[in-house]
């Protein structure tokens, strides 16, 4: 006997109860146009019902209601999930978005916050010394002279900027100690872990031409960094050490001038070496404690009786090669010793070269060279002079 093996689902024939849940299983195909329909309930007494439309669907289509219907739709419809799946990678940079970045298939929750909120890094800044002084401030001595010298080092523990969610704005966890380099000598480890440090140097002879004080501080390892979206950046800084900050004290051989009256004819009477180094070894030239290869500014204050003269240390470089005192007044150092000549004669190393100036206006006992340079004849020079290089 023949049974009918596809029946037809209608009202008449199947009806589903209040409540119960239809299973289809296997693979489900609505073979019309017209779909499938969704009750919405009654308008005006009549019901309603809402179509399903599912046909040529594409990859990112998604069911969406529009129009009365519910239909397949591209996910950019109102009511989609979102997902992009127009040209990809990007070809420009906007916002946060760097040009060249992958975007197909992303959800446009997350391509908006690429664009207007993306994640933020923080700039690390690592620890260093932000200053290095020394007391007293003075940076040139007469070589010989004993100093006492006291330094204060202010470390800076580096800077996690923005914090973000870091343990720490600080790159590094604090000092743990400084090591000082004392006039040359290799570095002594002071633990000193404070934000500041003060050290006293140890007692020390002035040499030439310099003598140079350190320090770099010892550091502890620092806190993880953070992104904006709390997640790690970079790594923790290591326990490690600062560049070291170096200060250096210059020591100098003073240099000397004066004068000698000697009320006699032009030339007359004009002091020797050993006369001037009477003066510096007696007490009665001006010492000068300053470097002495640059120009020299002297007011000699002689009258027309005086003999004017200067003396440089011969490790001091060159000789002084002209004296001027303004565009009309200034002259060469030039030509022999003469009445007649040039102010200054040129100097002679053979002649005006005066080795073994005491110490008893000084602080060093070991001779040293020095060039004197005396003037031909008397002058009045009330006011400054400049003795020049070139």
């Amino acid at each position: 006997m023949a049974f009918f093996a596809r029946p037809n689902l209608d009202n008449v024939q199947f009806k589903q109860l209040d409540g119960s849940v239809l299973t289809l299983s296997g693979q489900t195909q609505i073979a019309t146009t017209s779909g499938l329909t969704l009750y919405g309930g009654m308008s005006g007494g009549t019901p309603y019902y809402i179509p399903i439309i599912a046909t040529n669907a594409d990859n990112f289509d998604v069911l969406t209601y529009c129009n009365g219907i519910i239909s397949l739709q591209p996910s950019s419809a109102s009511g989609g999930t979102g997902i992009y799946d127009g040209s990809s990678p990007t070809t420009c940079s906007v916002g946060g978005l760097s040009a060249g970045t992958t975007i197909y298939g992303s959800g446009y929750t997350a391509l908006l916050q690429c664009i207007l909120v993306p994640t933020l890094n923080p700039t690390l800044t690592n620890p260093s010394i932000s200053s290095f002084t020394i007391a007293p401030t003075t940076t040139l001595y007469e070589v010989g002279t004993d100093i006492n010298i006291t330094t204060t080092t202010n470390f800076n523990a580096g800077c996690i900027n923005p914090q973000y969610t870091a343990a720490s704005n600080c790159r590094s966890d604090g000092a743990s100690g400084y090591s000082y380099g004392i006039y040359g000598n290799p570095p002594v480890f002071v633990s000193c872990p404070n934000p500041t440090s003060v050290y006293a140097f140890p007692s020390h002879i002035v040499t030439a031409p310099s003598n140079t004080l350190s320090v770099f501080v010892n550091y502890c390892c620092g806190a993880q960094p953070k992104d904006s979206s709390g997640a790690n950046y970079s790594t923790p800084l290591a326990a490690s050490a600062t560049t070291t900050c170096n200060k250096t004290i210059t020591g100098v051989y003073p240099w000397y001038w004066g004068k000698v009256t000697c009320a006699a004819a032009a030339g007359v009477g004009r002091p020797d070496k050993a006369c001037i180094k009477h003066m510096i070894s007696g007490g009665t030239a001006t010492k000068v404690v300053g470097l002495s290869n640059t120009t020299l500014n002297v007011t000699f204050g002689s009258t027309a009786s005086d003999y004017i003269w200067f003396a440089i240390p011969s490790c001091g470089g060159v000789g002084k090669t002209c004296w001027y005192v303004d565009a009309l007044n200034n002259q060469a150092i030039t030509g022999p010793v003469s009445p007649g000549g040039c102010l200054f004669p040129a100097y002679n190393a053979s002649t005006d070269l005066i080795t073994g100036a005491t110490s008893a206006q000084g602080c060093w006992s070991i001779p040293q060279d020095y060039k004197m340079y005396v003037s031909n004849y008397q002058s009045a020079a009330v006011v400054n002079m400049q003795l020049r290089n070139s």
